[in-house]
């Protein structure tokens, strides 16, 4: 548990500070956000509770900015959660957790993205991201 911890606390720190998109619409994604779901897929059983950990962040976030909501996963478990990230990310193995997070989360609250939603790019299509 203490590996863990610190290994999310690391995560935390190179993550940085979230940030809106800029005019453009771009915006930098940090942390475990950057790698691809075939990296999640691939890694050992024990970097599933890190990712966890990390989407859970992403969808405290997400409660914090989206008005009119108060918990964008509907009260479902860890192991739902967990679950359904796993769904998403054998779909599309190319997409960033980023996106594999954002995609689960309109899932489960049954959010509107419509044209003007913020997509990022999948790995292979945009510039090297930080990790």
């Amino acid at each position: 548990m203490k590996t863990i911890l610190a290994a999310a606390a690391l995560s935390l720190a190179l993550a940085g500070s979230a940030a809106a998109a800029d005019a453009e619409g771009r915006y930098e994604v940090l942390g475990l956000g950057a790698f691809t779901c075939a990296d999640y897929i691939a890694a050992p059983p024990e970097a599933a509770d890190l990712v966890g950990i990390w989407v859970q962040g992403y969808a405290t976030a997400m409660n914090q900015l989206l008005s009119d909501v108060r918990d964008v996963t509907g009260g479902r478990s860890d192991a739902q959660i967990a679950q359904e990230i796993w769904h998403v990310c054998k779909a599309d193995p190319k997409l960033l957790m980023a996106d594999a997070a954002r995609t689960m989360i309109v899932k489960m609250a049954g959010l509107d993205t419509g044209p003007a939603a913020k997509k990022t790019a999948k790995a292979d299509e945009g510039p090297a991201l930080r990790r």
